[in-house]
């Protein structure tokens, strides 16, 4: 949220419709303001007598953040992790009405246990408590000579090598390579407690139907097979 700057007569009026049975979220909408904004104003009205605090000429503007600022501000990281220093810098100036420098920010996130690496996707048609009662009904009724696992890999003729590296300051870290691609190749495998059951290799990517063929044809059908040799 952008900062921008409210004027003590909006403030005064959000405090009035507030004191006159207007709910919050009406309030924050029509005005276009927060409700933790609404509340601050409220309280500086009860305990200054007006919606702007009396300015105490022995302190500035706080350079740290409280105990409660920062559960709020690792809150508001763990729900939206992509925002950038200076996105969070605004919030932080807007939501919680401390001023603070970027290395400040950076310095306070750091102290927190959070560091910039590259973020995982996950799909958000995830069905949480399905999953959680797939597992649940695994351990209740499964055994682990029952489980088959199945994966999927690819290889091509591209030139491997590692993708962190060290360089001068300012310098991008560089090494010489070929590119390569080449015939892209992908292997479907399936194991068990026993050992790897059936292997398929295809040439480009595996699709849809492929997946689905290989699964009836040389997991069901030799996973019965072989039951059957067994009995």
């Amino acid at each position: 949220m952008p900062f921008r700057h409210i004027s003590p007569d909006l403030k005064e009026r959000a405090v009035w419709l507030k004191n006159n049975g207007w709910l919050t979220g009406n309030i924050c909408a029509i005005l276009g303001i927060s409700d933790k904004s609404l509340r601050r104003w409220c309280q500086n009205v009860e305990q200054f007598g007006n919606v702007v605090p009396v300015h105490n000429p022995l302190r500035g503007r706080p350079s740290t953040l409280d105990a409660f600022q920062v559960h709020e501000l690792i809150e508001m990281l763990n729900e939206t992790p992509e925002l950038f220093l200076d996105e969070i810098r605004d919030w932080v100036l807007v939501s919680q009405d401390v001023g603070l420098s970027r290395s400040a920010i950076n310095k306070i996130i750091e102290d927190l246990g959070f560091t910039y690496k590259y973020m995982k996707k996950v799909a958000v048609e995830r069905d949480k408590e399905g999953r959680r009662q797939w597992m649940e009904a695994i351990r209740a009724e499964f055994v682990a000579e029952q489980m088959v696992f199945v994966d999927e890999s690819s290889k091509d003729d591209r030139t491997i090598f590692r993708r962190w590296g060290r360089a001068p300051s300012g310098k991008p870290a560089t090494i010489e390579a070929n590119f390569v691609r080449g015939t892209r190749y992908s292997i479907i495998a399936s194991i068990t407690m026993e050992g790897y059951l059936s292997t398929r290799i295809v040439e480009g990517s595996v699709d849809g139907p492929q997946f689905f063929d290989y699964i009836a044809e040389q997991v069901v059908s030799r996973d019965i097979y072989c039951r059957a040799e067994l009995m």
